[in-house]
C-alpha cells in the first residue's frame, strides 16, 4: 500500500469515539486490497487518555486489523486541523497520504481506485475524490468536487478532470478531505497554513496551482463527508462568522496563495461580529 492515512482528532468523548470507530471501520472493509494502510491518529496531548481508551476498545472489537498499523501521535504544539495534518505528514513514509476526518468515511473501493490512479498518473501531484456530503441522519445533501468535470471547467490541455486556477476562482467549494496527496510535493509547497481560517483548503489549492502542481479529480465517489455535525469546525464557522469575515478569508486566501510560507495575517481592518447562539 503506497498510501497512508492521517486522522486529525481535536476532541475526544463519548460522542466522538463512535464516529472515529466508524471512520476506521471504513478502512477495514476496503475491497480488493492486499494490505491496509498505516493510520496516523494525530491528537493533542490533553486528550491522550481518551484516545488510548478508544484504541484499546478497537483492539478488543476487531480481528482483521493489525493494530500496530494504527499509530497514535501526540501533538504538543498547535492543535488546529492544519497543524495536526502537517505533523502527521512528517511521519508518513509512503509516497502518498490521505486525510480522513474522524467523522467521515471512505467508500468501500476507495483504496483500490486511489492506488490505480496513482499508478496510471504518476505525474499528478494531488488527486481529489468525488465526495458525497451527508447530514447527521446520513441523508445525502450534495456532491462536491464533481464540478471540475463540468464542461465549462475543462482543465489542462482541454482535458476533463484537471483543476485549473480559473475554475477555482469561479467555484470555491472544492474540498481536500479524502484527497490523495503526494507527500513530497505537499511539503515542498508549504503544507497547510495554520494562520488561514475557513478557507485554508481553498488557499492550498490556489498555492498548488501557482506552483505548477497538477491536480486531478478522480471521477468516482470515494468519500462520504459529514457536513452538518453540531460543534464541528465548519459548523462553528457557519454560526460565528459574519459575511464580512467570510469575505475577508476568501480574499486573504487569494493573496496568501502567492507565498509558500505561513505568514501572520493582519486582521486589524476587519470588524468581527460573533453571532449569538
Amino acid at each position: 500500500m503506497n498510501i497512508s492515512v492521517i486522522i486529525p482528532v481535536h476532541e475526544c468523548d463519548d460522542n466522538v469515539t463512535p464516529l472515529l470507530t466508524r471512520a476506521v471501520d471504513s478502512i477495514e472493509r476496503q475491497k480488493d486490497v492486499d494490505t491496509l494502510p498505516v493510520i496516523y491518529v494525530v491528537h493533542p496531548v490533553a486528550i491522550k487518555e481518551c484516545v488510548n481508551g478508544w484504541k484499546d476498545s478497537m483492539i478488543r472489537k476487531h480481528e482483521k486489523f493489525n493494530f500496530e498499523n494504527i499509530v497514535l501521535v501526540e501533538n504538543e504544539g498547535k492543535t488546529d486541523y492544519q497543524a495536526q495534518v502537517n505533523l502527521g505528514v512528517k511521519l508518513v513514509t509512503t509516497d502518498y497520504f490521505s486525510v480522513l476526518e474522524f467523522d467521515d468515511e471512505y467508500g468501500d473501493s476507495y483504496f483500490k481506485n486511489a492506488s490505480s490512479y496513482t499508478v496510471a498518473y504518476p505525474e499528478i501531484d494531488f488527486f481529489m475524490t468525488m465526495m458525497i456530503e451527508v447530514n447527521e441522519k446520513n441523508e445525502g445533501i450534495k456532491m462536491t468536487n464533481e464540478t471540475v468535470w463540468a464542461q465549462q471547467f475543462v482543465g489542462e490541455n482541454g482535458e476533463m478532470g484537471y483543476l485549473n486556477a480559473n475554475a477555482l476562482k469561479q467555484y470555491t467549494d472544492f474540498k481536500l478531505s479524502g484527497a490523495v496527496l503526494n507527500k513530497s510535493e505537499f511539503e515542498n509547497i508549504g503544507g497547510y497554513k495554520s494562520n488561514i481560517k475557513l478557507t485554508f483548503m481553498y488557499e492550498f489549492l490556489l498555492r498548488a496551482l501557482n506552483n505548477t502542481c497538477k491536480i486531478y479529480s478522480i471521477p468516482k465517489i470515494g468519500y462520504k463527508h459529514l457536513a452538518t455535525r453540531e460543534g464541528s469546525l465548519f459548523d462553528d464557522y457557519q454560526k460565528n462568522m459574519n459575511v464580512n469575515e467570510r469575505k475577508f478569508w476568501f480574499e486573504t486566501a487569494t493573496k496568501e496563495s502567492n507565498f509558500v510560507n505561513d505568514r501572520v495575517i493582519d486582521m486589524s481592518g476587519l470588524e468581527v461580529v460573533v453571532a449569538e447562539k
